[in-house]
């Protein structure tokens, strides 16, 4: 288990994994794995707070099988009042990780030779893809106007009145 209480400003923690011993292990054999950070950063663009992960690695005829749940709050923009909100996010995913010489596809994860896998590029596409595309902070947010760019949820602008607003457009 890794677990982190440090503060931090942007600190980047390895999500590299050592799965070398796998390679002479039998079909079937696993791996549990438990990692939570209060704050990391994975490059190049994504802050995760409150990073609770839990993965297994099996083996398999053709690699290794990443089975993983990822929990954790993640900021997001709203649509509408363009504010910064955190949201939480929880993603089951598999990925197969190919032995070279069982790779069959160009975009096939291979297992590096020295038996590391970096798991943050990972961890962090599946994080993005539950971002909601178009997250609205809360249900009756009012948006911004359209003149002066005013968060109407903060008050009332001087086009309040004579312009249709961003939500309504």
């Amino acid at each position: 288990m890794i677990n982190c209480t440090l503060p931090m400003e942007k600190q980047r923690y390895s999500l590299r994994t050592n799965v070398g011993y796998f390679f002479n292990r039998p079909i079937g054999f696993f791996r549990d794995f438990h990692a939570e950070f209060p704050e990391i950063f994975i490059d190049p663009d994504l802050n995760v707070y409150n990073l609770h992960s839990d993965y297994r690695f099996s083996r398999t005829r053709e690699g290794l099988l990443l089975q993983a749940q990822l929990h954790g709050k993640i900021e997001a923009q709203c649509v509408r009042c363009l504010s910064i909100v955190r949201i939480s996010i929880d993603t089951p995913f598999e990925e197969l990780f190919f032995f070279l010489e069982r790779s069959q596809e160009e975009f096939d994860q291979i297992i590096p030779e020295d038996g590391y896998i970096d798991l943050g590029e990972i961890f962090r596409d599946y994080l993005l893809l539950e971002i909601p595309m178009n997250y609205i902070c809360k249900p009756d947010c009012k948006g911004i106007c359209v003149e002066c760019g005013q968060n109407l949820n903060l008050g009332e602008c001087e086009h309040t009145t004579s312009r249709i607003h961003f939500k309504e457009a």
